[in-house]
C-alpha cells in the first residue's frame, strides 16, 4: 500500500490520516476507489461517498476524476473531522466537500441533486457481538445504516444514468441482493475478492443501476490480493498491484 507513520498513509498523490477514525484506512475501501465508475465519463461528474471514514475513498474518486466534485457523507464527529482534514491538505480540495450527516437525512433534504456516482464501504455487520466504543459500533455495526436505507437514499439521489457501487461480505448476499430488488435497482458488475487463490471470496465489489429494460447482464470478474508466500509480508500479486497502480508508492 501507501507508507504509514503514526496512522499517516501516504499514496502518490495525497495523503490521509485516519487516527481520528474508529475503522482505519483497509483493502475494502481502496480497491472501492479504485475500481467503481461511472457509465460516462463527463467533465462535471456528482459524486457522493456515502460514510466517507478518513476520506480515502472520496480522494481516490477526485484524483481519478479531475472535474468531479466528490460530497462526502459522514455521521460520526470525529471522522467527518478527519475527513475534512485530509481533503484541506490534499491538491484535490477545490473538488472535495464533507457534510456531516446520517445519509438518510441528507438524501431526504438535499434538493436537485442528481449524482452519476454513488459509493460506500458501509457498516455491514448484522447481529453480531459488539464493542464497548460507540464510534467502531457506528463504524461497523448496521443499526444506523442498514442495507435497506442505503438503497433507499440512493435511490432519491441518482441519476437515470448513474451508477451506485458497493462492497460486501459474501455471507450477506442475499441481504444486498434483496435490498436491491426492494428499490428497482439492477445488478451490473461484480468482481469477487478473493484472499488468496487458496481461499473462497469473503467479500465482492458490486455496481447497480435504477432498473431499465435494456440494461445488459451483469458482468462477473475476481482479483486475488496476496501470492499467499510465505516470506513475513504481505505479497500482492501483479493483477491487484496493477487496479491500485496510480495510488500505491510500490505499485
Amino acid at each position: 500500500m501507501g507508507t504509514s507513520r503514526n496512522r499517516i498513509m501516504t499514496f502518490k498523490r495525497f495523503a490521509v490520516i485516519d487516527e481520528k477514525c474508529a475503522m482505519k484506512i483497509g483493502t475494502d475501501g481502496v480497491m472501492l476507489g479504485a475500481w467503481s465508475r461511472p457509465s460516462t465519463i463527463t467533465p462535471h461528474l456528482k459524486i457522493v461517498d456515502i460514510g466517507s471514514g478518513s476520506g480515502v475513498v472520496a480522494l481516490m474518486l477526485a484524483q481519478r476524476f479531475s472535474g468531479a466534485s466528490v460530497t462526502a457523507i459522514e455521521l460520526e464527529p470525529f471522522a467527518a473531522v478527519q475527513t475534512r482534514e485530509n481533503f484541506v491538505t490534499s491538491p484535490f480540495q477545490h473538488q472535495l466537500s464533507c457534510i456531516e450527516l446520517s445519509f438518510q437525512q441528507w438524501s431526504d433534504e438535499v434538493q436537485n441533486f442528481e449524482a452519476d456516482l454513488v459509493v460506500s464501504n458501509p457498516p455491514f455487520f448484522h447481529n453480531k457481538p459488539k464493542s464497548p466504543f460507540y464510534a467502531r459500533n457506528l463504524a461497523r455495526h448496521d443499526d444506523a445504516l442498514p442495507i435497506s436505507d442505503l438503497f433507499h437514499g440512493v435511490a432519491k439521489i441518482l441519476s437515470k444514468e448513474g451508477v451506485f457501487g458497493i462492497v460486501w461480505p459474501v455471507e450477506r448476499e442475499a441481504d444486498l441482493l434483496s435490498a436491491a430488488k426492494e428499490y428497482h435497482f439492477k445488478l451490473i458488475r461484480r468482481c469477487d475478492i478473493l484472499p488468496t487463490k487458496k481461499h473462497a471470496a469473503v467479500r465482492f465489489l458490486s455496481e447497480f443501476k435504477i432498473v431499465r429494460e435494456d440494461l445488459a447482464p451483469a458482468t462477473c470478474s475476481t482479483i486475488v490480493l496476496e501470492t499467499g508466500e510465505e516470506t513475513g509480508r504481505r505479497n500482492f500479486t501483479s493483477e491487484y498491484k496493477m487496479l491500485m497502480k496510480d495510488f500505491f508508492l510500490d505499485a
